[in-house]
């Protein structure tokens, strides 16, 4: 065809121009569909490779609903008909975002040669084109940006004309992916301020245990490609926990809080215990009053409840929780390296997982990590565990529906949306850093990425060799060896910033609280409360540079986002008397925040260090 070399080289200068494009390799395989004729400008026919034949027209949906008085992200399933997407942009918001997810490569490959693509030339169009296994993948990092995880409940879809006639199937499982990460993110925001700044008040109070804590950089690859075993609490644990004693010192042995005094009784003593949360209860349950033996060595956040540190007879670790902004903070505080860093995801589960990662070792062997209800109803942990004998938490589980999913043997099994975030943090971490995962779990949910494996027929092949003491090598371990002083100048340093924005914050409230706008009000009025209103945008600016700012105002700062974007486009006062409100909604727990936060740290300075 005629131009085509042309097309190709400019297509891909085009898509090389911005980032945020994800475009899975072409292969041989990967190609299902091929061209065969064209009817006229706007109609092709394509033939998969059983025969069949499909004919496509380029023509925009006149159907579909538009709002281009509001911002939102559109995503369009299909890549093929490029004068429809055209159409489609053209009728949008001019602040919108246009995400096209092409799921079938071969529909990429010939508009890369055939079909030329300026549009994408546009910073807000972004092509996701790859296996649909991938999505996932790039969801998370598309919503990673504020900006637009501002626009996540701004959300609408368009199928192109091929989707819309023949793969309604595909459509749907790119539209479960989507809303499940979306989901997914918006729990991860949090709910409240209150619940952020309990955790700094532990963080600033375990400072002093940061000081006494192992240096976890100094673990970075110290068991590389040596096996590590990571021990949660599910179900399936019943039928293959006596494999483990086996594994002792031939493996890392990584056991969850929830796990490690059944373990015990089982006369398995793990390498490593692990733990995430600050509430009370994880210390009740799993560390009160338990004779963990001093060879084991507790790896958590300065988040957890100080009496586990206090209390525990083993070495520490305390590392920082990669990804989390309020640890950004300390790191610059206490004067950290990267390396101080390991990944924590939202569990227990995760926070071994991400030491072994941190240790080097490979393969990474899970087991227990079921993700799903056990075979009888409501069983979700292991006999012999704190849950076997107490009611689950009625209000968690009321945010937690279940639905079913993929199971380890296939077919469905049933789990919660929050084990399903588990389950896409584990997959994330295994496909993005290219992990040799062995689930030997032998139930529970599928996770992707992974081999499946028994435990036995596991530990027979890679457990084989004796590996270096872990206790051994924990205590050759220094300490973080902060300096105190330093540290207590840093936070003062502190105090004296959040001093100065909590009066800038106040001095906004007070004029956005002065305006008086009614539907009366001349345009030049209006136009004057606009610019007081945008004043605003220097302190949404500056919570989201700040990390500790970020981190106990990003519920709010993601609220804030919410709302403004779900008010239109358009100058008049029934818009600006919105915009007042939810700005006045933003400022007041701001001011409440950084007052509380100088409070944590005054305690802090003044009783623990």
């Amino acid at each position: 065809m005629e131009g085509e070399g042309m097309l190709i080289d400019k297509n891909i200068e085009i898509l090389q121009q911005n980032e945020m494009h994800w475009i899975g390799n072409l292969t041989p395989s990967s190609i299902t569909h091929e061209f065969i004729s064209s009817e006229d400008s706007r109609a092709e026919y394509f033939k998969d490779k059983y025969g069949k034949v499909y004919r496509t027209e380029d023509l925009y949906d006149k159907t579909y609903n538009i709002t281009p008085l509001k911002k939102e992200i559109i995503f369009v399933i299909g890549i093929n008909s490029i004068n429809e997407l055209k159409e489609l942009y053209k009728r949008i918001n001019k602040d919108s975002f246009l995400v096209v997810i092409e799921p079938n490569l071969s529909f990429l490959n010939y508009v890369l040669y055939y079909k030329n693509l300026d549009l994408f030339q546009n910073k807000n169009v972004i092509l996701f084109s790859d296996n649909i296994e991938r999505l996932n993948d790039f969801i998370r990092g598309f919503f990673s940006n504020y900006g637009l995880l501002g626009l996540a409940k701004n959300i609408n879809f368009y199928q192109t004309d091929y989707y819309r006639k023949y793969d309604m199937e595909i459509t749907k499982q790119c539209l479960q992916i989507i809303r499940e990460v979306v989901r997914n993110l918006i729990l991860s925001v949090g709910n409240s301020i209150e619940d952020g700044l309990d955790g700094l008040k532990n963080n600033l109070e375990n400072l002093k245990w940061l000081e006494k804590s192992k240096d976890v950089s100094q673990l970075k690859n110290r068991y590389k490609d040596k096996p590590a075993i990571v021990v949660s609490a599910g179900p399936s644990l019943n039928k293959n926990i006596k494999e483990l004693k086996r594994a002792k010192n031939k493996a890392v042995i990584i056991a969850v809080d929830t796990i490690v005094n059944k373990l015990l009784i089982e006369d398995i003593v793990p390498d490593f215990v692990c733990s995430v949360e600050r509430v009370p209860e994880v210390y009740e349950y799993f560390y009160k009053d338990k004779n963990i033996p001093k060879e084991v060595t507790l790896v958590g956040p300065p988040l957890l409840d100080t009496r586990i540190f206090s209390e525990f007879q083993g070495e520490i670790i305390l590392p920082m929780r990669k990804g989390v902004a309020e640890y950004n903070w300390l790191k610059q505080l206490l004067v950290l390296n990267d390396d101080s860093f390991i990944e924590m995801g939202s569990s227990c589960a995760h926070v071994a997982f991400g030491l072994a990662m941190h240790i080097g070792a490979s393969p990474i062997i899970l087991v227990g990590q079921d993700l799903a209800y056990g075979s009888k109803e409501g069983e979700s942990h292991a006999s012999g565990t704190i849950y076997e004998s107490k009611v689950q938490d009625q209000k968690a589980e009321s945010l937690i529906q279940d639905y079913k999913i993929e199971g380890y043997y296939g077919g469905l099994v049933s789990t919660t949306y929050i084990w399903g975030y588990f389950k896409q943090w584990f997959e994330a971490q295994i496909s993005n850093q290219q992990l040799f995962v062995i689930n030997a779990t032998e139930g529970g949910a599928k996770i992707s990425f992974t081999v499946q494996k028994p435990l036995k027929e596991t530990i027979d092949t890679y457990c084989l060799e004796e590996i270096d003491s872990v206790e051994r090598m924990v205590k050759t371990i220094n300490t973080y060896g902060i300096n105190i002083g330093d540290m207590k100048d840093a936070l003062y340093k502190e105090l004296d910033y959040f001093s100065t924005f909590k009066e800038k914050c106040t001095d906004q409230l007070k004029s956005i609280k002065e305006l008086k706008i009614n539907y009366s009000s001349s345009q030049k009025k209006l136009t004057k409360a606009i610019k007081e209103l945008q004043k605003s945008n220097y302190i949404m600016n500056e919570i989201i540079r700040h990390d500790l700012l970020r981190h106990n105002l990003q519920s709010i700062v993601v609220k804030f986002l919410w709302d403004i974007n779900g008010v239109e486009q358009v100058i008049n006062a029934k818009n600006i008397l919105k915009n007042k409100e939810i700005q006045i909604k933003m400022l007041i727990p701001t001011i409440v925040c950084v007052e509380q936060i100088e409070d944590y740290i005054n305690d802090v300075l003044k009783n623990y260090i």
